[in-house]
């Protein structure tokens, strides 16, 4: 099979295998997306005897990590047709996109897995999960808030009445998405193109303080976004729901794995459940490293250690690299060769050094788990360097 950048000949072909391994084309997000979204050019294909067999889809995002913005590919519709799986062909999908994606100058990449351990062989980890809160409505009132009024929007150019909610809800986050005009305009055209809702919650003066996205039309109402910027709003969405009871049963709603409340709800035990939402994986190394901010109070001295990365699909990552952190917000990054191996002061798996970049575990988090292996005090160090974030992101494709 013969991998490439798709071209706009290849469109029907490509809607094919989406519509045959997803949506069917009469479904309105697969009407949305190729009407709105699908860029050829962020496509790569597998090709064989004429027929377009695999896809994966590159979408451009910028994700702000550790306060750096970085232009960023979330990879979705990743297919294969049945007719050519079992041959090794995602794996070598994936390499030709991560080559792709080096050739952009990208240093991470991202992706929602529907089997994460799939991805993990190809050196991809979780670094963001999220809470999955599932209760009936009766049992809503006791976490419920009559201080704010309601509202609802149906306008994508709404979008600047959500975007400083969501500004402040992230404010303290790493690996979330950047939204500008663009990007909320392309969300919520999508969301109003499935029939989803937006509510909002609005303080004395007007002021929003928090939304949720929703769908009806079931006994269990999913909520797909839910961003407030105090724990009030958060409480005046669950009244808004709670009135739904004529509506549906139950409600089910997504948070951030950062958020707490769960520890203040009345019965606990019950409905409350994590999901793994989003994996990272390093595309360039030295790019990666040299892109992503370190701890500015790390910030003195200049101090140089060896690290070896071990990359079994990503050849120009497999080896030996030099760092010289303390100098700057990032480090210096060189390749080196004819290291012995007493010379080597840390050695890391690269998915191991994706979700450490992206603030999702510490580095002794990674030792515990076989991830990363050095001196104490060296493992010490990185974790001052890269200390431990609250990770976030709510971008479903």
């Amino acid at each position: 099979m013969d991998f490439r950048i798709a071209t706009a000949q290849d469109t029907p072909q490509a809607e094919a295998l989406w519509a045959y391994c997803f949506e069917p084309k009469e479904d309105p997000f697969f009407q949305y997306y190729f009407s709105n979204c699908y860029e050829p050019e962020n496509t790569v294909v597998g090709i064989q005897e004429g027929q377009l067999l695999s896809t994966v889809h590159l979408r451009q995002y910028n994700i702000n990590v550790r306060g750096a913005v970085l232009p960023t590919s979330y990879m979705v519709g990743v297919a294969t047709h049945p007719a050519a799986r079992r041959g090794g062909i995602g794996g070598t999908l994936l390499t030709y996109s991560l080559e792709e994606l080096r050739r952009r100058g990208q240093g991470i990449t991202i992706l929602m897995p529907s089997k994460a351990g799939f991805y993990q062989q190809y050196g991809w980890d979780l670094y963001a999960h999220q809470w999955v809160q599932t209760m009936p409505l009766e049992n809503l009132r006791p976490l419920t808030d009559k201080a704010l009024s309601f509202g609802l929007l149906n306008d994508i150019e709404q979008w600047t009445l959500l975007d400083p909610v969501y500004k402040a809800y992230t404010k303290n986050l790493c690996g979330y998405a950047e939204r500008g005009e663009k990007e909320w305009k392309r969300l919520l055209g999508s969301f109003f193109a499935e029939g989803v809702n937006i509510a909002v919650v609005k303080n004395d003066t007007n002021e929003i303080e928090g939304y949720a996205v929703y769908r009806l039309g079931s006994p269990e109402i999913p909520v797909t976004e839910f961003v407030y910027t105090t724990r009030r709003a958060q409480r005046g969405l669950l009244n808004y729901f709670y009135n739904h009871r004529s509506q549906g049963e139950s409600i089910r709603w997504n948070e951030g794995l950062h958020d707490t409340g769960y520890r203040f709800v009345p019965d606990g035990k019950t409905g409350h459940i994590t999901m793994p939402y989003m994996m990272a994986r390093i595309v360039d190394v030295e790019t990666a490293l040299t892109t992503v901010p370190v701890n500015p109070e790390a910030v003195m001295m200049p101090i140089t250690l060896t690290i070896k990365i071990t990359d079994s699909l990503c050849t120009w990552n497999d080896g030996v690299f030099e760092l010289t952190l303390g100098e700057s917000i990032t480090p210096k990054v060189k390749r080196v060769s004819d290291v012995a191996k007493e010379d080597i002061d840390l050695t890391i798996d690269v998915g191991g050094l994706a979700v450490l970049l992206m603030g999702a575990v510490s580095a002794k988090d990674l030792v515990f788990e076989g991830k990363l292996d050095g001196e104490s005090h060296w493992i010490d160090y990185l974790d001052i360097v890269y200390p431990k974030q609250n990770t976030y992101i709510n971008e479903w494709w």
